[in-house]
């Protein structure tokens, strides 16, 4: 039977490529495109589709190109896959390595190179991918450790190892010299003195510093206004005296529930040596800005507990940045949920007011929707599922009747009507009919199985969201509440443009918009 599918080409740089890029000035992904177009065209391969990693990761959760080539080549759309080389598809984690073998195994698609194409039911070629992965692993993992070393050892003596220079400051190639350093830029400089200033000597706190820039018409580099986050980088900021600063936030990877998750805390004892550089600020200067700094730390240690239920849920409706919960030293004052964005004007309310409208507008709705959705099921619903099925039901009649002349053939061939070269050719054209049908047949049946558990789904989440809200209220902490809600809850917006100023107005005199997730037919 032949196969009619079409190739696809996978594209990624490697963090060699980069440095190539660096020094020759080529663009990647654009030779490997040319060289893998051509072997395509040279070997009469049809290409339906290029994948191309735009932004690199360790692991296939941070590839979206490659975590799209998976789903498509589990779902066999292409005959191979065409790569300049098997590292290319996974080279991380041991584990991403197994995915992508085990998927290319099972759906019987081909790795094809420049070198050598690899056929997974092929023991020997599956037994060489594989080996090839593993060597790729252990070669990415002598890389990275060389890298590390070497940055380390280019901090050691005072060379900025940063891809982006900090406020104030240029990135230089050094001469005669590998690495870089920083060269002073005059404009930024003259900011950077000027944070330090008002901080230190005219006692102007962080955020009324990031208005006056503002009104000063003094522009950050990437964003329009100053934010209290990024004057405290540059407070806390030691190249500013001539210092270079490593692993200040060291990345950690865990896992929690089965799930890889990365974090950069804050490491309290960074390495700090001397830098090359010159500096901006005076020692005096910046131990004063230290010492008052220190001053103003919150009193308790911030740990990991989740304290807002509505984290990661609720988002600003006039900016769109996330919503954030503010606690209260003072006794018996709640805390309340306010944006983010220090320059939004959106008005805060308590915590617990938006928290509760949450849970009851979520019952009102579950009711009203479980109503909607009975008529619309007693109506419209059952027609897609019909379609589906008469469409079934004439392809299987024209499988059958397919089949039928499949048998003429042998018999025709058999009393001598079609010579063997006749009988071949009808053969291959009747087999590859048949094989069209059985393939629509199973297209339709995976979107009619779909329909039905949409349905299916749709009926079960009523119940489901009806036993969530009824147990809220009775859930321990707020990280339970929290991940009861994210299972519930796409996102929710919040709007509120009137304070509430008097004794008796209204706390609720707020807008929210709650989008629940639900299971939509395609």
């Amino acid at each position: 039977m032949p196969d009619n599918r079409p190739y696809a080409i996978y594209l990624r740089k490697s963090r060699e490529d980069r440095e190539i890029e660096k020094y020759e000035g080529v663009d990647t992904l654009d030779r490997h495109r040319k060289t893998l177009l051509k072997f395509a065209q040279e070997h009469n391969m049809q290409v339906g589709h290029i994948y191309e990693e735009v932004v690199s990761g360790e692991t296939i959760a941070e590839r979206n190109e490659m975590k799209k080539l998976i789903k498509d080549v589990e779902n066999r759309m292409w005959k191979g896959i065409l790569v300049m080389e098997v590292q290319r598809l996974a080279r991380g984690e041991t584990e991403d390595q197994g995915i992508v073998a085990r998927v290319f195994k099972y759906s019987s698609t081909e790795i094809v190179t420049p070198g050598k194409s690899y056929n997974p039911n092929n023991e020997f070629d599956e037994e060489y991918f594989e080996f090839g992965l593993f060597m790729s692993r252990r070669e990415y993992k002598t890389i990275n450790g060389r890298l590390k070393r070497g940055r380390e050892t280019s901090v050691n003596e005072g060379k900025f190892v940063g891809n982006i220079a900090p406020l104030g400051y240029e990135r230089i190639k050094l001469k005669n010299s590998k690495g870089y350093s920083l060269k002073l830029n005059l404009e930024e400089a003259d900011i950077v003195r000027k944070i330090f200033n008002l901080f230190a000597y005219e006692n102007i706190s962080i955020n009324k510093i990031a208005n006056k820039l503002d009104m000063m018409g003094i522009k950050p580099r990437k964003t329009l206004n100053w934010s209290s986050s990024t004057i405290k980088d540059v407070l806390n900021n030691p190249v500013y005296i001539g210092k270079i600063r490593w692993n200040a936030r060291k990345q950690e990877i865990a896992t929690k529930d089965g799930k890889r998750f990365k974090s950069r805390p804050r490491n309290q004892n960074p390495l700090i040596v001397d830098g090359l550089h010159d500096s901006i600020i005076d020692e005096k200067t910046w131990n004063i800005v230290q010492n008052k700094r220190k001053l103003n730390l919150p009193p308790v240690p911030h740990n990991k507990a989740v304290k807002n239920p509505l984290a990661g849920i609720i988002y600003c409706a006039k900016c769109g940045k996330p919503m954030q919960r503010r606690p209260y030293n003072k006794k018996n004052k709640p805390a309340t949920i306010m944006c983010s964005n220090s320059k939004c004007d959106n008005i805060s309310s308590k915590l617990f007011i938006v928290e509760d409208k949450i849970i009851q507008a979520l019952k009102i709705w579950i009711n009203n929707y479980k109503i909607d959705y009975e008529k619309l099921l007693g109506k419209n619903r059952p027609t897609v599922n019909i379609t589906y099925k008469e469409q079934l039901k004439q392809l299987k009649t024209r499988l059958v009747k397919e089949k039928t002349k499949l048998n003429k053939i042998y018999d025709y061939f058999e009393d001598g009507t079609y010579n063997k070269q006749e009988f071949e050719e009808r053969l291959s054209t009747q087999k590859f009919k048949i094989k069209e049908f059985k393939d629509k047949i199973k297209q339709l049946e995976i979107k009619l199985k779909k329909e039905e558990n949409i349905d299916k789904e749709r009926t079960l989440v009523f119940p489901k969201i009806q036993n969530a809200l009824d147990i809220y209220d009775k859930l321990d902490n707020n990280e339970e509440k929290n991940k009861l809600l994210k299972s519930l809850i796409k996102k929710v917006t919040y709007l509120k443009i009137e304070k509430s100023i008097k004794k008796f107005s209204d706390p609720t005199c707020f807008e929210i918009h709650i989008y629940p997730k639900i299971p939509k037919s395609k």
